[in-house]
């Protein structure tokens, strides 16, 4: 299991036995080894010269473990409780690896709003809604991602049908990052036209499971976000819980 974590703190996807040991503190004929042993599983694939990467075996214990966390039984009444309170559309976002890091959507609770008052067409709401490079849920999760694959999203180009607010600059959107773990949530103006956003990261133990937002059109989202923040902040750490395998501490509220 450490030389397996091991590939998610190194940058870039193989990685050799000599540069895993020095990150494991494991001797390199150790490492060796391990790889070797992982391999009839596909835990681990040789890819030549001499060089591996994480298979299609550890992809399937990631699974299983995803497999177990909360459905949209458990997590819609977080976000109805969440839109009732801003009056917005609220939405649960998961991370997908697949490819790269991006985003899907796992459940939502649009209150008065829908997908087509976003103005997007079909294309533009897959490309800016599966991307980290856009509003303020891709960022809390690209701030919470493993240096390795938050850096793979600066090379994802900007979807089209993203906003005028957009961060388009690659340091601006890097120091944004560190803000976004340091205050606990993100806010996004304009980032899809018209509409403004706050979001707060959804985690399992020191994994980012998601994202939730909630999103209002920019002329009825407050200039102070102080309610915004903390009620997004509040079904964040709700639903963390949840996703966690603890027990709902409110489940009478909705």
């Amino acid at each position: 299991m450490l030389v397996e974590q091991a590939f998610t703190w190194l940058p870039g996807p193989d990685h050799g036995p000599s540069e895993l040991a020095e990150a494991t503190g494991l001797d390199t004929t150790v490492v060796y080894r391990i790889l070797q042993s992982g391999i009839p599983s596909k835990t681990f694939v040789r890819v030549p010269p001499g060089r591996y990467r994480l298979g299609p075996g550890a992809a399937r214990v990631g699974m299983q473990a995803m497999a177990t966390t909360p459905g949209t039984e458990t997590t819609r009444p977080v976000l109805e409780r969440l839109s009732r309170v801003v009056d917005g559309f609220a939405l649960l976002w998961v991370l997908s690896p697949y490819g790269g890091p991006r985003r899907a959507l796992h459940d939502s609770a649009p209150g008065r709003y829908g997908f087509d008052a976003l103005g997007l067409t079909a294309a533009e709401l897959v490309g800016v809604g599966s991307s980290l490079r856009v509003g303020a849920s891709g960022r809390v999760i690209a701030a919470h991602l493993p240096k390795s694959m938050a850096a793979s999203i600066l090379e994802q180009p900007l979807p089209a049908g993203a906003g005028p607010g957009v961060m388009r600059h690659v340091t601006t959107f890097v120091a944004s990052l560190a803000k976004v773990r340091e205050e606990g949530y993100a806010v996004a103006r304009d980032e899809i036209a018209g509409w403004d956003a706050v979001a707060a990261p959804v985690m399992w133990g020191d994994a980012v499971f998601g994202a939730v937002s909630v999103l209002k059109p920019s002329s009825l989202m407050p200039r102070d976000l102080a309610l915004p923040i903390a009620a997004t902040i509040a079904a964040g750490e709700r639903l963390t819980l949840l996703v966690s395998g603890g027990a709902d501490p409110y489940p009478a509220l909705g």
